[in-house]
């Protein structure tokens, strides 16, 4: 890296630093699991997408760490295996450690293929990955909310899984109550999002999961089944039993909290998914802050399942109500009617001497006594879904005005079909043999978006075909755009622009789509709110453009879903911004719609098209003179090739066909299968080619790559107009 000079002519090089390459075998958790999200080096994502299936990555982030000036980034191929009871071995570490290894079955696991780690410093940063797994027991089905699990399915898989968890039976485990649980915290939007890991007995993960969502769990005296009981105000008080002196044999305590002991702050701490950083909410008891004249009780409680404000939110409040109320609490004996109590039941408590009637208790403890002394002991505490509501968060000052808005629907978005260069950068690499398992008519998606408000966070993008479900495939960000101030024809290279997005963090050498013209970002200008680029690269060709034309700067701030449709097919697509104040529900999201057209695998236009060795002309006289460059996809995977260069490839079983248009725009001449770059339509020849005359004024030229039946994305295009035909007439054809 780097280099320099020396007087007196000549030159030499010096190295002023490094940068460091290493295989990595990193084991994650265990497997298998249902996609893995984002790999994250050093705290800074490194590759988002969602890999559902083990794959090798291209993951393409030199500049993560601030480029060879600075630490460097990570480059390189990155091979990630979930762990299914059918993984493969790897074929990198049969290389690395010899044939006879596991295949490493039952374990997330990365492995990175000898990539660039870092530049300059020498010392590896932590790799990690975001991974998603769902629990969906055959009992209960799915348990998905939003992005999250449904904590009711975590702990049925934790009792019944036979490899890691408890290993009880289903017939051991009440599905009734863990299916009822399961519906009231999916209609709370109550998920989770949890890493359990050997070191802490499941036991107490799972008693982790019941504080979290208020919930206990028992084995049912007369079923002997595991019961999942909530703490919800899901009873009719008026039907519920009644304890009181006709069947309560002893009052053995009753009492309140004091008002010194209550709570009138609380803090609860989170994970939020965010910004995968721990956040927190502070809410107050507003009454007993006036009581108190000031906060003189306040307590922190931790989380870590929750993953977004706004659940955290609605647990603050509904902690802070049970901490900021002086509930009873009761412990009583009393005869046989209290026998189908169990835990987390409620019931009524009348006790006239205590000036108590009808007062709702809720049961934390139940003893059953025998059958001999008909004697149940019952510990019980008052239900605060029997009080009234009285708690709010902290008031906004007046004069503070906040910059959360609501989610709204992305204004401007793209979909379109990636070109073979995104494909090999992003998901298959230089590999042959990973270019060869792609399916010839398959296609992928990209799409980007614009960014509906300055505290947008991220998209959640949605897909489906024809009338499914729609299911989340990708989180992505915003892409960075702009709009041209200005029409432009197929010449320009200087586009003034307007109305730009995030445009500080484009960056050169890189792609944007302008229409359907991919174009390569050589300078841009926020000053003067100009972009210079090269026109009409990849499998595109240049073509004229509106004022008003949308660019898109898509290079590596569009969305790529991997999974691959065939030629024809449509999909749906949509679009779920978030800000502080939540997510764009599904049904305000418009919907967009996609049909692939097998993009990849078609050959690339010419390149370098002139008309009488002009590469736009705009008037030529005489015999109409054609030449072209090859190009091939296949090599042109290192820098985006301009119109100008000469001959790349051709890529093997290129041919070419032109058409001629004449002025009436009926076709004068086709010609199929060529495989030079050049030819001359003699005015010779013009007058009984398809019988039409020659071609006199505008004439059209068209020009495209075929190879094995794929035609090219674009085709070459030229519109000229041949003057001076009639005076020149005699020169050129009644000579020859």
């Amino acid at each position: 890296m780097g280099g320099g000079g020396k007087d007196g002519g000549g030159s030499s090089s010096y190295v002023v630093g490094h940068r460091y390459y290493a295989g990595l075998h990193l084991a994650i958790c265990h497997g298998p699991v249902d996609a893995v999200t984002r790999i994250i080096v050093g705290e800074r994502t490194a590759w988002s997408g969602s890999v559902t299936s083990s794959q090798t990555l291209y993951v393409n982030a030199p500049e993560l760490f601030g480029g060879d000036s600075r630490e460097g980034g990570v480059q390189g191929y990155v091979e990630v295996k979930l762990g299914g009871p059918a993984e493969t071995i790897s074929g990198y570490l049969q290389q690395k450690l010899g044939s006879v290894i596991p295949a490493f079955r039952g374990v997330v696991s990365i492995i990175v293929q000898q990539c660039q780690l870092s530049a300059m410093n020498p010392y590896i940063k932590p790799w990690s990955i975001e991974a998603r797994r769902i629990p969906a027991p055959a009992a209960l089905g799915s348990g998905y909310i939003n992005g999250d699990a449904n904590p009711a399915h975590i702990i049925y898989e934790c009792l019944n899984n036979a490899t890691w968890g408890l290993g009880y039976a289903a017939s051991e485990i009440d599905a009734s109550s863990f299916q009822t649980a399961a519906n009231t915290l999916a209609s709370e939007q109550y998920g989770l999002s949890l890493l359990w890991d050997r070191e802490q007995p499941l036991e107490e993960f799972i008693a982790e999961i019941l504080r979290h969502i208020d919930g206990t769990l028992y084995v049912h005296p007369r079923t002997g089944k595991f019961v999942l009981k909530l703490a919800r105000a899901d009873y009719n008080v008026s039907s519920l039993l009644v304890l009181d002196a006709s069947n309560i044999i002893e009052l053995e305590s009753f009492s309140r909290p004091s008002e010194s002991e209550l709570v009138n702050q609380i803090t609860v701490r989170y994970r939020d998914r965010s910004t995968d950083k721990d956040a927190a909410i502070t809410v107050h008891d507003l009454a007993a802050l006036e009581l108190a004249g000031g906060v003189v009780s306040s307590a922190t409680v931790d989380y870590p399942g929750i993953s977004n404000g706004s659940l955290a939110s609605r647990v603050a409040l509904g902690d802070l109500k049970q901490l900021s109320a002086p509930l009873a609490k009761a412990t009583l004996i009393a005869n046989r009617q209290a026998s189908n109590l169990n835990i987390g039941d409620v019931f009524k408590f009348t006790w006239p001497e205590l000036g108590i009637t009808q007062l709702v208790m809720r049961v934390v403890r139940v003893s059953y006594g025998t059958l001999t002394d008909g004697r149940v002991r019952i510990e019980c505490v008052e239900d605060i879904f029997g009080l009234p509501s009285a708690s709010y968060v902290s008031p906004t000052p007046t004069s503070w005005v906040s910059p959360l808005t609501s989610p709204a629907p992305v204004p401007y978005r793209r979909l379109n079909e990636a070109p073979w260069w995104t494909v090999v950068k992003r998901v298959v690499g230089e590999s042959a043999t990973a270019q060869n398992e792609l399916d010839p008519q398959g296609g992928l998606l990209v799409a980007c978006v614009s960014r509906p408000s300055g505290d947008s966070l991220n998209v959640k993008l949605l897909t489906r075909q024809g009338s499914a479900t729609y299911v989340e495939v990708d989180t992505m960000g915003f892409t960075p755009n702009a709009t041209l101030i200005n029409a432009c024809d197929e010449q320009a290279t200087v586009f003034s622009i307007g109305n730009g997005q995030d445009m500080d963090i484009v960056k050169l050498n890189t792609y944007a789509y302008l229409d359907n013209e991919i174009v390569a970002v050589k300078a841009i200008n926020l000053v003067a709110s100009t972009v210079t680029v090269d026109r009409g690269v990849l499998d595109t060709v240049p073509a004229p453009h509106l004022a008003s034309a949308r660019i898109w700067f898509a290079d590596a701030f569009e969305a790529l879903v991997t999974e691959q449709y065939l030629s024809g097919e449509s999909l749906q697509v949509k679009m779920l911004p978030a800000t502080g104040l939540g997510r764009l529900a599904e049904s305000a999201a418009p919907a967009d719609s996609y049909t692939f057209a097998g993009r990849m695998i078609r050959p690339y236009p010419p390149g370098n098209v002139k008309v009488n060795n002009v590469m736009w002309p705009t008037t030529i006289l005489g015999q109409i003179a054609l030449t072209w460059a090859h190009r091939d996809r296949m090599q042109q995977t290192v820098y985006l090739v301009t119109q100008s260069e000469g001959n790349i490839g051709p890529e093997a079983g290129v041919t070419y066909t032109v058409r001629f248009y004449n002025e009436n725009n009926s076709i004068q001449k086709t010609l199929t299968g060529l495989t030079t770059t050049a030819w001359t339509y003699l005015t010779a020849d013009e007058a009984t080619d398809s019988g039409l005359g020659r071609i006199n004024g505008k004439f059209k030229v068209e020009i495209e790559a075929v190879r094995a039946g794929y035609t090219s994305w674009q085709k070459q295009t030229r519109s000229v107009d041949r003057a001076g035909y009639g005076l020149n007439y005699g020169k050129y054809y009644g000579g020859i």
